[in-house]
């Protein structure tokens, strides 16, 4: 059975379901996977994110079931976090499932939703705090969510599965050839790409002076560039994320970054027209660097906005 949480919009997906006794759907992981851990119980609750950390909590709800958590490990695929999320998630709409949130690492809430929502722990399931992708998706009485980070070989998937007390357990077959993707190398080509293909892409050539959250240069090639991607997709939505170097104190450069990734947004909406809501602004301060901050080039290279995809319906 589903229990609601207090958040009125989510009764509609989670009205209490009479217990059937189907199977539910397997995942068709990527080849090369292997089971790190499993933890069964056939009567327990467990919770699925319904938004990101909102400062003092992952607003969840509770579903209540056969419950069945699983740690993937995939050695040697070049897929990306979001190509992997993206091809499970596809799995999903084309089972019947409606994803219920789905968000990237930054727009997620970095490490307090990682560690708000995530149930199983290194060495077994390794997350980059900068690279992880999250969903939570239900079909009738059955609920899923998925976790997907990697390192630098490796790929690593936490899964979910909730279903009817009583109904056969979920299994997860594993592909028996590999998906033939990119090679994973950091991002490059045009905007619209790097967003389609990693989820996030760093805003070139935009210039801020230390403290300061004045774009010195409106006039921005990369600019334009987003704003053409965003004008051509309007279900398209980002999130501008605002970062910093590190002089001065991670509250001050907090509230320093927001600014300069609100500047960006303003200036998307009124050089090019962009539809605010296709926009938000969020800063993260110092806490996820491009380079040393111990020269000059490393800490200009970290006074920048990256775009974060977190909308492709």
């Amino acid at each position: 059975m589903i229990c609601p949480s207090r958040q009125l919009w989510i009764a509609v997906f989670l009205v209490c379901a009479t217990i059937a006794t189907h199977p539910a759907r397997a995942f068709d992981l990527p080849a090369g996977a292997k089971l790190r851990a499993e933890e069964r119980d056939d009567a327990n609750r467990a919770s699925l994110a319904t938004d990101r950390y909102n400062g003092e909590t992952v607003p969840s709800f509770f579903a209540e079931g056969q419950i069945v958590r699983q740690a993937w490990k995939v050695d040697g695929t070049s897929q990306t976090s979001f190509q992997i999320l993206t091809g499970l998630r596809d799995q999903l709409e084309r089972d019947g499932f409606d994803i219920l949130f789905q968000c990237q690492s930054v727009s997620c809430g970095g490490y307090d939703f990682r560690f708000g929502i995530g149930h199983f722990q290194a060495p077994v399931m390794f997350v980059d705090l900068g690279d992880y992708h999250y969903l939570s998706a239900q079909k009738g009485d059955l609920l899923t969510s998925v976790l997907v980070s990697r390192s630098k070989e490796s790929a690593f998937i936490e899964t979910l599965q909730v279903s009817p007390e009583g109904s056969t357990p979920p299994t997860v077959t594993i592909q028996t050839t590999t998906t033939p993707s990119p090679v994973r190398t950091p991002a490059s080509g045009p905007v619209g790409a790097q967003l389609e293909n990693s989820g996030r892409t760093v805003l070139d050539g935009l210039s801020f002076a230390t403290g300061s959250s004045e774009l010195t240069d409106e006039n921005v090639p990369i600019l334009t560039e987003l704003a053409t991607y965003l004008n051509q997709n309007p279900d398209r939505q980002v999130i501008l994320v605002g970062h910093t170097d590190a002089e001065g104190s991670l509250a001050g450069n907090v509230a320093l970054s927001r600014k300069r990734a609100a500047a960006v947004m303003n200036s998307l909406i009124r050089l090019y027209e962009v539809s605010p809501a296709q926009m938000s602004a969020e800063g993260i301060g110092y806490l996820m660097p491009l380079a040393p901050n111990l020269t000059p080039e490393g800490r200009e290279a970290n006074r920048r906005v990256e775009a974060v995809l977190i909308s492709t319906d």
